[in-house]
């Protein structure tokens, strides 16, 4: 049996090359890599947005763009939602008529009994005479997400809507996401960074890595089973440990490992977990400067074994004798003498960087509730 997505993109954008090459069933599937690995823009060839050199893809038995047979649908008629990083909400309009929009037909009885459903699912029935601007960030997502499925989209392309947000909004907006995916059937295609996200949100992943998808991997097999540290490494970006989580002397949660111990953010449950760090999340630490008093817990000093740049990134691997880690830094930050081969440097993991997940699965660990009223300062 096809998949539901079959797509094959050759684009090129300066000197980047896009060759990506994946098909997903009706199912959450997450595009998970560095920064500037391409996962933007093959949402954007994927929606249309962006005229494709070559390809061919494929949405349910339609073919939305054949680059041999000459074969490209404009955006309007792939039946793609896209839900942008800035959400991209109309200012001048109020809150009924940015998802009226979305539903693609003149302003009728029918369209707005459809938009005001909308706003309905997603617990803003009463906010529809605002404006975006009177808004909290969490209530302008779910504006986003309900113009996007106003449309009734075979698929729906998600850009990192959730990257602005803090932690619990974000999980709320996530369980909300996929109970309104599970009623209405429509497959997503999801960016982020985040690796909690990742977890909780997705059923499969594609890793991409320099412009190409290197693997694509159920997400149970990411958590559960002997294998699951090599699936990680798969990925060939971040940093991973598998230790558990204890209370410190001050009641705080450190993250242990046979190499060492890391500080970490909020309350996460005691017990085995495996902790991710992304690379650029690590700060390259000043000798010059005073260390700031939340990362003092979490400093490390190594020698850089190899530095690797990529585009207006920096990529550094650093033998820290506990482990080897992936650290990148863009055009400022650090004195550039520092990131030479051989050189020694010091760097700090901030605790809100150490992401850590339940060897559970975190989607059994969620319960869907309904969204929460938010107050706006």
């Amino acid at each position: 049996m096809n998949a539901w997505l079959e797509a094959s993109v050759r684009e090129q954008v300066g000197n980047f090359r896009l060759k990506v090459d994946f098909g997903m069933d009706r199912e959450i599937g997450v595009l998970f890599g560095p920064s500037g690995s391409g996962k933007s823009l093959t949402l954007r060839c994927l929606a249309g947005l962006r005229k494709v050199r070559e390809g061919r893809i494929l949405l349910g038995g339609r073919t939305l763009l054949d680059s041999r047979s000459g074969i490209c649908e404009p955006p309007q008629r792939r039946r793609m939602g896209f839900v942008f990083q800035d959400l991209a909400l109309f200012p001048h309009m109020t809150v009924l008529e940015n998802v009226l929009f979305g539903c693609g037909r003149p302003k009728s009885p029918q369209s707005l009994a459809k938009a005001r459903e909308w706003l309905s699912r997603v617990r803003l029935e009463a906010h529809e005479t605002r404006y975006p601007s009177q808004l909290s960030g969490g209530q302008k997502q779910r504006v986003a997400l309900a113009r996007a499925l106003a449309a009734e989209p075979e698929m729906l392309l998600l850009d990192e809507p959730f990257s602005a947000l803090d932690g619990p909004l974000r999980r709320n907006l996530r369980r909300q996401l996929r109970m309104l995916q599970a009623e209405t059937g429509t497959p997503l295609l999801y960016v982020t960074h985040q690796v909690e996200d990742l977890c909780a949100m997705g059923d499969r992943v594609l890793f991409m890595e320099k412009g190409t998808v290197s693997g694509s991997i159920r997400v149970e097999e990411l958590l559960e089973g002997t294998g699951r540290m090599r699936f990680w490494q798969m990925m060939g970006w971040g940093n991973i440990l598998e230790g558990e989580i204890r209370a410190d002397e001050t009641g705080g949660a450190v993250f242990r490992w046979p190499g060492g111990e890391l500080a970490v953010a909020g309350t996460p449950t005691a017990g085995p977990v495996m902790a991710f760090v992304r690379p650029d999340c690590i700060r390259l630490l000043d000798p010059r400067i005073p260390v700031d008093g939340e990362l003092s817990r979490n400093v490390f000093e190594g020698r850089i074994e190899e530095v690797i740049p990529e585009g207006a990134v920096l990529r550094l691997h650093v033998d820290a004798g506990c482990r080897h880690w992936q650290i990148e830094r863009g055009g400022s930050g650090a004195p550039p003498e520092i990131c030479r081969p051989g050189e020694t440097v010091r760097f700090a993991i901030p605790p809100r960087a150490v992401e850590t997940i339940s060897h559970r699965h975190p989607k059994e660990e969620e319960r869907v509730e309904p969204f929460t009223v938010e107050a706006r300062s």
